[in-house]
């Protein structure tokens, strides 16, 4: 399966979805008391849930829903720092809920009795192999991963026929993208992915035995760029795979 985010009203749609469902976590009282510990460790506010990326969250926590049916399935989260999807899949009662992250305020993140954090390195994780029905990275790749070490990581963690959802910064329209080498997010660097890039990505996991979930919806179109952000005017796409076996 390939998603691409049409417009704003698709964004606005989702977080109006993510809160019918009870799982909008742009709504702080949801978090009950959790930031306050985040506050005291870091002494800093626990940043507010991303209303840009709520798409992403909706559509993912969807396809989660549809195929892993079993709550007590193993889920990890690879770049969890202020990923509102750990907190989505906590609530709608999935019981083993994991997130990693680089990042180490990750640790400290709402949850954390329930959510099992840690820190580590996306392409070199410390869990067993085959340890997770589901895996999510959610608008991370686009940020200095190393896209074979982590085909490698998602290949040794995901249970057989497990799913892989991940989303990414993306523009379809042939525009040029001119962005500063040194221009750091998180200290990693950004790009942004093309069909031939995006493509290449794929490749390197169906070389590895995946294969498209629902591979007669796959659409990489789009003619609006509704993110902008560091002066860039792009989308979002979400590719969803099955694991090997």
């Amino acid at each position: 399966m390939m998603l691409t985010l049409k417009s704003m009203d698709e964004i606005h749609a989702s977080r109006a979805q993510l809160r019918a469902r009870s799982i909008d976590f742009m709504d702080r009282k949801k978090l009950g008391l959790w930031p306050l510990p985040y506050h005291i460790r870091y002494r800093m506010p626990l940043p507010n849930a991303d209303l840009i990326k709520s798409w992403d969250v909706a559509r993912a926590t969807e396809l989660i829903e549809q195929y892993i049916s079993d709550n007590s399935t193993p889920l990890l989260d690879m770049g969890c720092f202020n990923s509102e999807i750990v907190y989505a899949l906590h609530k709608l009662g999935y019981k083993q809920v994991h997130g990693c992250d680089l990042n180490p305020c990750c640790r400290w993140m709402p949850f954390w009795t329930s959510i099992k954090y840690r820190l580590a390195d996306l392409t070199n994780t410390p869990y067993a192999d085959k340890s997770f029905g589901a895996l999510t990275c959610m608008s991370v790749i686009e940020h200095g991963v190393p896209l074979e070490p982590l085909a490698n990581e998602v290949t040794r963690l995901i249970k057989p026929g497990g799913l892989f959802i991940f989303t990414t910064d993306y523009d379809a329209t042939g525009a040029p993208h001119e962005i500063d080498p040194k221009f750091r997010v998180f200290g990693q660097s950004w790009t942004i992915f093309t069909p031939e890039t995006l493509a290449k990505l794929v490749d390197l996991f169906l070389s590895r035995g995946f294969t498209y979930l629902n591979p007669t919806h796959l659409d990489g179109s789009h003619t609006q760029t509704p993110i902008h952000w560091n002066e860039q005017d792009y989308t979002f796409v979400m590719v969803a795979l099955k694991g090997p076996g």
